[in-house]
């Protein structure tokens, strides 16, 4: 497991007493997206890497982005993209982006994610609708409505290999107002990624309802469930 940290500011979006100070989030936007060239340095000595192998390598990579770290991701994907002319890496198995701090359109702009799943077999969007960190990225810090919150602006639209996956039903508000954290913090949202690591097709995972007018699924309570 590897572990690409960014220099955050380490403070909670609504900054202070009124949610109202947009400065730390300001300078924490900036600093994601300068780190999007190191993370794409990243990326690519470890796709010349396994490129490079004399076999094939059998292990298979998955990227989980969270909050702001999907900004990260953006901006790593837009640097890999100058850099590499034609064909992009195909590095990883699964991208789980859980609570992206990320605009609801990111899907539809090659200057934002379109060319996302380009890297990976299949992106998991994981959305709770009563983040109230995301609320706040939304409502207070002039940002477009946000993508772990919302879901997908187009979901039926999206690539193939992209699965939207509504949360809110399953995290509890009672044990944390917020819960930005759920993808560490909900066992119900961890087992149903442990299924998509485990190479589980979308359909076939337990305790999800495919909603096809919306093309997302939505956790159910029950694991047993579907």
């Amino acid at each position: 497991m590897c572990l690409f940290s960014w220099p955050s500011d380490g403070s909670f979006v609504l900054s202070d007493r009124n949610g109202t100070n947009p400065i730390a989030y300001r300078n924490d936007r900036l600093d994601a997206a300068a780190s999007g060239a190191a993370f794409a340095r990243s990326f690519l000595k470890v796709a010349d890497f396994i490129n490079g192998l004399d076999t094939r390598c059998q292990q298979k990579l998955h990227l989980i982005a969270h909050s702001m770290g999907n900004y990260v991701l953006r901006n790593t994907l837009q640097e890999i993209k100058n850099q590499v002319s034609g064909r992009l890496p195909r590095l990883f198995d699964q991208i789980l982006m859980m609570a992206a701090d990320e605009d609801d359109d990111a899907f539809d702009f090659q200057d934002k994610l379109s060319d996302l799943p380009r890297i990976t077999r299949r992106t998991s969007v994981y959305f709770n609708r009563e983040d109230v960190a995301l609320w706040a990225s939304d409502r207070l810090k002039g940002n477009p409505p946000r993508l772990g919150s919302d879901g997908p602006l187009k979901p039926r639209e999206l690539p193939r290999n992209v699965y939207p996956i509504d949360c809110t039903k399953v995290i509890s508000r009672f044990a944390d107002p917020s819960e930005h954290g759920y993808y560490i913090k909900v066992p119900r949202v961890v087992t149903d990624m442990r299924f998509v690591l485990q190479d589980k097709s979308p359909d076939d995972i337990p305790g999800r309802k495919y909603i096809a007018q919306s093309n997302r699924y939505r956790l159910l309570e029950d694991v047993r469930s579907s």
